[in-house]
Formats: C-alpha cells, sequence, structure tokens
C-alpha cells in the first residue's frame, strides 16, 4: 500500500514538471518583465541628473520575447554619449562656410570650428544590469518553483 502512495506521489510530482516546462516561456518572459522594473530603477539611480530629460527617457520596451530597458534615444539621443562618454573631437557647423554660435559667460562667440576635449562616461546602463544580473537565475528557479507548486 505504501508504495502506490508514493507513486501516485511521483506521478503527480512528474506531472507537475511536465506543465512546468510547458510553462517555462512564459514564467521566463515574466520574469523578464519583473527583473526590468529593479533594473529601471536601479538605472533611475544611476543615470546622472541634470534636465531631467535622461532620466525622464529611461523606460522598460517589450519587443516579442525581447525586453529592452534604457533611455529612449527619441527622447534623450545624447544618451549613448553620456553613457559611453566622448574622445575629444572637433565640431563645425553643418553648412559649408556657416558659424557655430553660442554662449560663453553671457557672451555671444562665433566659431568656424571647436575643439571640443571629450566628456568622461558616467556608465548607468550596464552597471544597473551588472547590479541585477546574479538575482536573474534564482528569480527565474523560485518562479518555476512556485509553477510547479501549483500544479503539483
Amino acid at each position: 500500500m505504501a508504495q502506490s502512495v508514493a507513486s501516485a506521489n511521483i506521478s503527480r510530482l512528474a506531472d507537475a514538471l511536465r506543465t512546468s516546462g510547458q510553462q517555462a516561456d512564459a514564467t521566463t518572459y515574466n520574469v523578464l518583465i519583473e527583473s526590468s522594473n529593479y533594473i529601471l530603477i536601479e538605472m533611475q539611480h544611476r543615470v546622472p541628473v541634470k534636465s531631467r530629460r535622461l532620466y525622464n527617457s529611461l523606460q522598460i520596451r517589450a519587443e516579442g520575447q525581447r525586453v529592452i530597458i534604457g533611455p529612449n534615444l527619441l527622447i534623450a539621443p545624447y544618451a549613448p554619449y553620456v553613457d559611453q562618454g566622448t574622445k575629444p573631437h572637433e565640431i563645425k557647423p553643418k553648412r559649408v562656410g556657416g558659424v557655430l554660435v553660442f554662449t560663453v559667460n553671457g557672451q555671444k562667440v562665433f566659431a568656424r570650428k571647436v575643439h571640443h576635449p571629450g566628456t568622461k562616461a558616467q556608465p548607468f546602463v550596464l552597471p544597473a544590469f551588472q547590479a541585477w544580473v546574479d538575482s536573474l537565475g534564482p528569480m527565474a528557479a523560485q518562479a518555476n518553483i512556485e509553477v510547479i507548486k501549483r500544479n503539483a
């Protein structure tokens, strides 16, 4: 009699594992969405804030089975330059024969070109992801355990 009870329990566990396997894609996607919220919050803590435009551009986008976390480049096209920095470079007018116009200490300045010294990187995308990447495996495992428990 004890053997048939044990066999029944093992069969229920096997059924629950099969169901868990069938639901693995949905479970993984749910974990991606949940972890994306943590990564976004981490990114918001790390992003440098001047005008809040870059901060406000940070978002989570789901595209099919992909989840993209980061700045919306339509709102903040300069985001990669902030995150990765720039090397020294020359800035020239867009039109041939044109001039650059900018203000320095309240004075309007005109120039044919400017030698920009570059900008120091202020990484916020990769460090935010790295802060949470180690938790993704345990989160996925826990989510699968919950599926197995529900189906057992």
